[in-house]
């Protein structure tokens, strides 16, 4: 009797423990017979639980960094007269390399951004929020320093979106090119007061400014992307927004998304939306969430959009 019952009693105790949420013990194993095979399989169910721990711990940590990741896509997007700002994100993960950015600065200009972060994961999410406040950081710095914003010999035509891309794309590859990180990012600082905007577009897709005939001009890029090389020069560009016209960025997750049969939804696609000027930028940004997501269907997400 004490043969089969205190092995049994081991194994109470121990169960009761585990139940309790102690997954550090297993059962002893000391015979070959069923009270062997039933702690064997005890000890299996004990491994699976630590497993399964581990994954919720892991899955815990990725959404309090989405959570903590929210935090740096602006919460309010400024409310300009006559103007409207439209945005829209959805992540294919839990975390993302892409984002988007719009700022006020301290002469009454706008700092706009669309940035694309190389790579997925953690990693990627990491970048994302160091290349948005150094965007942010260098904006405010360089606006309020007429000094730092002044031409330099080898820039003669230094502007704000420039100089900020520069300071930028140099701390990145100084201090974090063993990584091999970049970001395709278009950086564009608008007055609203007379539409002008200038801009730098770092490798990233073009932007499009669409008027009443369609588009009008794409923005397409006028440098390499940031964190790829130091001392790279970046030469800006302008364009004037007339009233009434829209200007449209996104990131590569539209135009490579996929459809059931792995079709590419394409920049031709999306061009073709752009043909007639939209009633807002509201009513264009629902127009292309209709199309890409009719498109997609039930096929899974490769890349944020």
């Amino acid at each position: 009797a004490r043969k089969i019952a205190r092995p049994i009693e081991n194994l109470s105790e121990i169960s009761t423990n585990v139940a309790k949420g102690d997954l550090t013990q297993l059962a002893p194993v000391i015979s070959g017979d069923e009270i062997g095979e039933l702690s064997t399989n005890f000890n299996k169910m004990v491994e699976g639980l630590r497993e399964w721990e581990s994954v919720k711990k892991i899955e815990f940590e990725l959404e309090k960094g989405r959570e903590i990741q929210r935090e740096f896509l602006p919460s309010q997007i400024p409310d300009l007269p006559n103007w409207e700002i439209a945005t829209c994100f959805y992540p294919a993960g839990q975390v993302s390399g892409d984002f988007y950015d719009v700022f006020m600065l301290p002469d009454g200009n706008v700092g706009l951004v669309i940035a694309d972060v190389c790579d997925k994961g953690m990693g990627s999410a990491f970048y994302m929020a160091l290349f948005r406040s150094l965007i942010r950081i260098y904006a405010e710095r360089v606006a309020n320093d007429p000094v730092a914003a002044t031409a330099e010999p080898e820039e003669p035509a230094t502007k704000l979106v420039s100089r900020v891309t520069r300071l930028a794309n140099d701390y990145i590859a100084r201090n974090h090119g063993h990584d091999g990180m970049f970001a395709t990012i278009f950086f564009g600082v608008l007055d609203p007061r007379n539409g002008k905007l200038d801009y730098v577009n770092a490798g990233h897709e073009p932007l499009y400014v669409i008027g009443r005939d369609g588009i009008r001009t794409p923005l397409n890029p006028t440098g390499p992307a940031v964190g790829v090389m130091p001392g790279t020069i970046y030469r800006p560009a302008f364009v004037e927004l007339a009233h009434g016209e829209v200007l449209m960025g996104y990131t590569d997750g539209l135009t490579e998304a996929r459809s059931p049969a792995g079709e590419f939804y394409s920049r031709r696609r999306l061009q073709s939306l752009l043909s007639a000027s939209p009633y807002s930028a509201g009513d264009l940004l629902d127009r292309i969430k209709t199309s890409l997501f009719i498109f997609i269907d039930n096929a899974p997400r490769e890349a944020d959009v």
